[in-house]
């Protein structure tokens, strides 16, 4: 079992309320003119924390009119804008529960969410209003836009001293896409939410110096509690990148002099390769510097000490991230390359572990103990055991604290799954070495072989991503036809711009023997450096990326399910 540090234990009861806005409001004055947040990747609408604090006061003070006493839940369908977390802290000012929806489902999709959670009023962007005007015409909608013949500001007004204490009402219901079935709705609590804000700030420093931007979709958890809330409570400004796509992110980072920002391995892996391909592409002598100042920040880094600031400010600053003092990566596993990558170029690359069910942040890697395998030590009010652990320390990760979850909404049976003796049994395999956590795999995802081993796909997907020509990859088991056991298939997209640069190869059918041979080299290498019985037997290229959620997680489900067969030693291209 995890046990905690006391240095940071001492600091996580910072919040005196109990009450999620109030705990908010509370912050304000020592930073009323300060900006908060920023739309349009800066260019957008903006608000102070004073014009925020009085904006969710009269929003709020609207949601309190008996008109609207029946109303205990509320929708938001919004992409990333200044308008969303000010809905969700009128909403909670109102007493009432917060039900965040991905603006990325499909209509049936989105109408099980509202049907399920009871939501009867929603705010919306002006994109979903017609849509769901017509979808569920008995939910109220009110439009984000001002223009709108239904706006929001409608509902504003003078501001109340109403009670916003009502924290027996869930804070939140956040539904996760689940793999078979209806997703589920995950209920927290204000007392949830305080306490994985508590443990973050005891973990992390940020400051009203600090400025986040937002990528990911405020509707996940992840985002809406470390690129949301976290930065609010600590008087730092929020910018609302204005799209996934790197460049542009790149030009919001340097526009607004980032500092900090939470992605996925997706976003992390694409700025590596990005990076590595300008690296190679360099002259010689430039080549052979930055290989020299690597290996000696790696040498430094070793020995404690962080020479790539001082040694990579040019690189960092031509590759628009001179401000970016941390990263943080989350919501799947990353190549440890990628994490050591960015930590000896002087940036505190930091890998964090959780699940909507914890709010969501179980561990991460502090900046003065980053272990780039490792998802990190726990928080510091959250306790982690490995249940049942094998003789190598391997067993399921079990979690306990203030920030669980009291269960699934109106789902007893499978609350009753996830709740067992007082702890999460939250599904992945990992263990604990010198206070880190790591993480081995997925429990549904593992694969069994003919003699019993078990055979964790995460582990070869980060070998095969080593390599540069190979952008993404999912690793499956299939039944081996009248045998025992499975055998370890994969599906593999080839990095483009990788074979663009270094041989020309516009597209795949420029030359599919090429890349068919530099995937099955690189195939051939991973399983060169693995067991017999973990080795890859065979696997199918793929140009078409991999299907994903709107948090840019691999649907490794549909993969997992699939019929398609792969192709024996060297691949093909389909």
């Amino acid at each position: 079992m995890y046990i905690p540090d006391m240095s940071e234990a001492s600091r996580t009861q910072v919040f005196a309320s109990p009450n999620l806005v109030e705990a908010f409001a509370e912050r304000v004055p020592q930073w009323p003119n300060q900006v908060a947040i920023l739309g349009d990747g800066g260019n957008g609408r903006s608000f102070t924390y004073a014009e925020l604090l009085q904006a969710v006061s009269r929003l709020s003070a609207g949601l309190r009119d008996p008109a609207f006493a029946a109303v205990e839940s509320v929708a938001i369908l919004s992409e990333n804008r200044p308008e969303w977390p000010l809905a969700y802290l009128a909403v909670l000012a109102a007493g009432k529960t917060v039900v965040p929806i991905d603006s990325y489902l499909k209509p049936l999709e989105i109408l099980y969410v509202l049907n399920h959670s009871g939501a009867k009023l929603a705010f919306v962007s002006g994109r979903f209003e017609e849509e769901l005007s017509q979808l569920a015409p008995s939910v109220l909608i009110y439009s984000l836009e001002s223009d709108s013949r239904q706006t929001w500001r409608s509902l504003f007004r003078d501001e109340s001293n109403g009670d916003s204490g009502k924290t027996e009402r869930p804070a939140v219901v956040i539904y996760t896409s689940g793999t078979t079935g209806n997703p589920r709705g995950v209920l927290l609590s204000h007392r949830n939410l305080l306490s994985n804000l508590e443990g973050i700030q005891a973990a992390l420093s940020f400051g009203q110096s600090d400025r986040f931007l937002s990528v990911l979709p405020l509707h996940h958890a992840f985002e809406a509690t470390c690129g949301f809330l976290t930065p609010l409570m600590a008087g730092a400004t929020i910018v609302y990148a204005r799209s996934f796509r790197s460049k542009e992110i790149l030009q919001d980072i340097a526009t607004n002099r980032i500092t900090l920002m939470c992605g996925v391995p997706l976003l992390y892996d694409k700025m590596y390769h990005a990076m590595r391909r300008g690296i190679n592409a360099a002259p010689r002598h430039r080549r052979w510097l930055f290989r020299f100042l690597y290996v000696v920040s790696s040498v430094g880094w070793k020995a404690g000490f962080r020479w790539g600031k001082p040694l990579f400010a040019k690189v960092r600053q031509k590759a628009g991230l001179g401000t970016i003092r941390m990263l943080v990566s989350g919501g799947a596993a990353i190549p440890p390359e990628i994490a050591r990558f960015f930590n000896l170029l002087g940036i505190d690359f930091i890998q964090g572990y959780g699940m909507t069910e914890c709010s969501p942040v179980i561990s991460v890697n502090r900046p003065s103990d980053i272990t780039f395998a490792s998802v990190g030590p726990p928080l510091p009010n959250v306790e982690v055991k490995i249940d049942q652990p094998d003789d190598t320390g391997v067993g399921e990760i079990m979690v306990r604290g203030g920030c669980v979850t009291s269960g699934y909404r109106a789902n007893p049976a499978k609350t009753a799954e996830l709740l067992r003796d007082g702890w999460l049994h939250t599904g992945d395999i990992g263990c604990i070495r010198d206070r880190h956590l790591y993480i081995t795999g997925r429990s549904k995802n593992v694969i069994v072989s003919a003699a019993g081993k078990n055979i964790y796909p995460e582990e070869i997907e980060e070998k095969l991503l080593e390599s540069p020509y190979i952008l993404e990859t999912v690793v499956f088991g299939r039944k081996k036809e009248g045998r025992q056991g499975e055998e370890v298939r994969a599906i593999i997209v080839p990095d483009l711009e990788q074979f663009r640069a270094e041989y020309d190869l516009v597209t795949a059918d420029s030359d599919p023997d090429l890349l068919k041979r530099v995937i099955g080299e690189a195939v051939e290498t991973v399983n060169g450096q693995m067991a017999e019985f973990k080795r890859i037997s065979s696997y199918i290229v793929q140009v078409q990326e991999l299907e994903k959620t709107s948090t840019k997680k691999v649907k490794r489900y549909v993969y997992n399910r699939s019929d398609a067969d792969g192709s024996p030693a060297g691949g093909g291209v389909v």
